[in-house]
């Protein structure tokens, strides 16, 4: 039997496959594409407030120095002398205010204190916008420009002295050298030792209206020249020492306007007047110290006939001072003094039959002219709370018991 032909196979062809699409880019792309979007339009947004922060920052610096000042640096008006407050300020003062508060503390030196000193000095002290931070801005900024004055006005190494102190390194003046401020922020004490000494004592000093104390000592030859108008305006100070100076003098009234003063110490100004201003013998001064410049004879008795100074003075120092003539015999009506110093002079015959009762402290060493003997119970050998005393380089000598005092 014939064997049968098998079938011939046909191969099958599987049609190819088609790739998957990708999902997770497809989302991905999703995605960034909306990013893109939102960059696109962020982008301008933060140009322009940039824009704008930028614009309002010129826009302050060029209204700021254009400024017309109201009043000359050299004259500024007292900020304690209105007796109304104003609820509103000019546009002036308020540039001045900005510009302390955004630009000075960065550079201190750029703030413009020569336009914005006049201009906030002159706002009363009593000023009151309902915002505290505008009164504190006004005092800050004017006493901040009243000390630079000083540091302006000192030569390269009294700047480069007082850099080393922080001055002018920021706006945080309290913490300056030499400079002490009270629980306000107002400046209260401040000293100042050569070389870190101006030239001339500035007129911006008068922005401090809150120091209480002042100290300057000089070389002789720096701060020199009369004090300024504007330290009337020094009205809380209680404590005034100028040495080495050569300030050559003190205004006739300058103590009527500065009545809480009750301390001054005047040594080595050889260019200071012979005279002590007329108005300082109506204060209440607890002390006065005048050493080592000279005074005229009549000083000594213009002391001792001032009534205000008869029951305030405690401290009264006038050595080496050239001083001639008798103690006036009104020193006796001197109820607080417990300290008396007149060594150095030229003091002559007769001594005061009675010193005051309160002395505790008596020096009249190298006073040539005074001689004779001093008996036991007369003069200041009668003083029972004498303890020290000394009268040494005179030619007085002692007639008895005279408690502690020294002679020759």
């Amino acid at each position: 039997m014939p064997r049968q032909r098998e079938p011939e196979l046909i191969p099958m062809h599987h049609p190819p496959l088609q790739a998957w699409p990708p999902l997770e880019k497809r989302r991905c792309c999703e995605h960034c594409h909306k990013k893109q979007k939102r960059d696109k339009f962020l982008i301008p947004v933060l140009i322009l407030l940039l824009l704008y922060l930028f614009g309002n920052t010129v826009f302050l610096n060029v209204r700021v120095l254009n400024m017309k000042p109201q009043a000359s640096p050299s004259t500024p008006t007292p900020r304690s002398t209105p007796a109304s407050s104003s609820s509103s300020l000019s546009a002036d003062a308020q540039q001045c205010i900005s510009q302390y508060n955004l630009n000075a503390p960065a550079d201190p030196q750029s703030y413009p204190c020569s336009t914005c000193f006049p201009v906030l000095s002159a706002i009363p002290s009593n000023f009151s916008d309902g915002d505290s931070n505008d009164a504190q801005t006004i005092s800050n900024a004017v006493q901040f420009c009243g000390l630079r004055s000083i540091f302006e006005t000192t030569d390269s190494t009294g700047q480069t002295a007082l850099s080393n102190g922080d001055w002018v390194k920021d706006v945080r003046f309290c913490a300056w050298s030499g400079v002490k401020c009270d629980g306000f922020g107002r400046v209260s004490s401040l000293q100042l030792s050569f070389p870190a000494v101006s030239a001339t004592i500035p007129n911006e000093v008068g922005g401090l209206t809150g120091l209480t104390s002042l100290q300057v000592v000089g070389d002789t030859n720096v701060p020199a020249g009369a004090l300024p108008s504007s330290f009337a305006q020094l009205t809380a100070l209680t404590d005034l020492d100028l040495e080495s100076t050569a300030i050559t003098g003190l205004d006739t009234n300058l103590f009527a306007s500065l009545a809480k003063v009750t301390t001054v110490t005047l040594v080595k100004n050889a260019k200071m007047s012979n005279e002590l201003p007329s108005s300082i013998f109506s204060l209440p001064l607890q002390n006065l110290v005048v050493n080592n410049q000279a005074l005229a004879s009549d000083v000594l008795s213009a002391i001792t006939s001032s009534t205000s100074l008869q029951s305030s003075l405690k401290l009264l120092d006038l050595s080496s001072t050239s001083l001639s003539g008798a103690i006036p015999a009104g020193i006796s009506s001197f109820t607080s003094l417990t300290e008396l110093h007149l060594d150095n002079n030229a003091i002559s015959n007769p001594l005061p039959s009675a010193f005051p009762p309160s002395l505790a402290t008596l020096t009249l060493t190298n006073n040539t002219q005074l001689t004779g003997a001093v008996s036991s119970g007369a003069s200041f050998c009668g003083l029972s709370g004498l303890q020290t005393c000394d009268v040494r380089g005179t030619g007085l000598s002692a007639q008895g018991a005279c408690g502690s005092c020294q002679f020759n």
